[in-house]
C-alpha cells in the first residue's frame, strides 16, 4: 500500500499539468489531465497542498509535451511502434499520440499499477507492466516488431546513474533502432527538488540521480548511436507561446544554466 505522501509525487505532475493547461491554454491543451484532476481534488481536497505554484506546473506541463512531441517524432519513421511509458505513474501518453496502431506499454510498481486502475478507465491501445524498471524481464513482453521508443518522464530522478545505466544500456541492446526520451536535472537542481519534495511532506522519496553530463548515455552504452539534450525545454513551447514573464524568465535561467534538459536518445540499428 502506497502511503499518502508518496500517492502525492504521483499525483503533483498531472495536478500541474492541469493548472498550467487552465492558465495558459494557448500553450498547454490537456484536458485529460484537467478531468482527472477535478475529479481527485473532489474526492481529496487535501490534494490541492501539492500545487507547487506557476513555474513548476508550467514545467510539468513542458515535460509532457516534450515527451509527446518526441514520441510522435519516432513514430512518424516507425508507423506502429511500440511506446514504453517507465515509471507511468498517473500519465497517460495513449490519447496524446496521432498514430492508431501504436501500443503503449505502461509500466510501473504493482501498487501503484493498481492505483492507477482506481483512477483511469482502461484503453484497447493501453497494455499494464506491474514491474520495476530496473528488474528488466518485463522487455520481453514488449511487441517491437515495428520498433520501440521508451518514456520516462519525471523519473531517472529516483534511480541512482548506475540504474539508469543498466537500463539504457539493456533496451538500446534489446531493441536496435529503438530509443528513449527523458527529462533530467542538474545535481544542485535535483538537490533542490528533493528539498522541495521534502517541504512538501515527503519524506520517502530520495532523488539520487546526480549526473553532470546531459550527454552520459553516450559513455553508458555503445548500442546508443546519438544523444541530444534540450535545455530548458523552451524549444517545445509554440513559437507565439503566452507565458507570464517570471514563467519564461525561469525557463530561460534553467536553459542558460543547463540546470533542466531533455535527453533524446537513438539506439544504433
Amino acid at each position: 500500500m502506497l502511503s499518502q505522501a508518496v500517492q502525492r509525487t504521483l499525483f503533483t505532475p498531472l495536478l500541474g499539468r492541469a493548472r498550467a493547461a487552465r492558465l495558459w491554454p494557448h500553450c498547454f491543451q490537456d484536458a485529460w489531465a484537467q478531468d482527472l484532476a477535478q475529479r481527485m481534488t473532489g474526492r481529496m481536497p487535501e490534494l490541492a497542498a501539492a500545487d507547487l505554484g506557476d513555474v513548476p506546473a508550467a514545467i510539468y506541463a513542458l515535460r509532457h509535451r516534450a515527451a509527446v512531441k518526441e514520441v510522435r517524432r519516432y513514430l512518424r519513421d516507425h508507423p506502429g511502434a511500440a511506446v514504453v511509458d517507465l515509471g507511468c505513474g498517473m500519465d497517460r501518453l495513449v490519447d496524446d499520440l496521432d498514430d492508431p496502431a501504436a501500443r503503449v506499454y505502461c509500466l510501473d510498481l504493482p501498487e501503484v499499477v493498481s492505483l492507477r486502475r482506481e483512477w483511469l478507465p482502461p484503453h484497447p491501445r493501453e497494455r499494464e507492466l506491474s514491474a520495476s524498471l530496473t528488474d528488466t524481464d518485463w522487455m520481453a513482453d514488449i511487441d517491437a516488431d515495428a520498433g520501440m521508443v521508451a518514456v520516462a518522464s519525471g523519473v531517472v530522478y529516483f534511480f541512482a546513474e548506475e540504474d539508469v545505466r543498466r537500463l539504457v544500456d539493456e533496451l538500446a541492446h534489446s531493441f536496435p533502432g529503438g530509443g528513449i526520451v527523458y527529462d533530467a536535472e542538474s545535481p544542485d537542481l535535483v538537490a533542490a527538488s528533493e528539498q522541495a519534495v521534502r517541504d512538501a511532506g515527503v519524506a520517502d522519496a530520495p532523488m539520487p540521480y546526480r549526473v553532470e553530463d546531459p550527454l552520459a548515455p553516450l559513455r553508458w552504452s555503445r548500442a546508443v548511436g546519438t544523444v541530444r539534450a534540450d535545455y530548458g525545454l523552451l524549444s517545445y513551447l509554440p513559437e507565439d507561446a503566452d507565458l507570464p514573464a517570471p514563467v519564461m524568465q525561469a525557463l530561460e535561467d534553467l536553459r542558460e544554466h543547463r540546470s533542466l534538459y531533455e535527453v533524446v536518445a537513438d539506439f544504433v540499428r
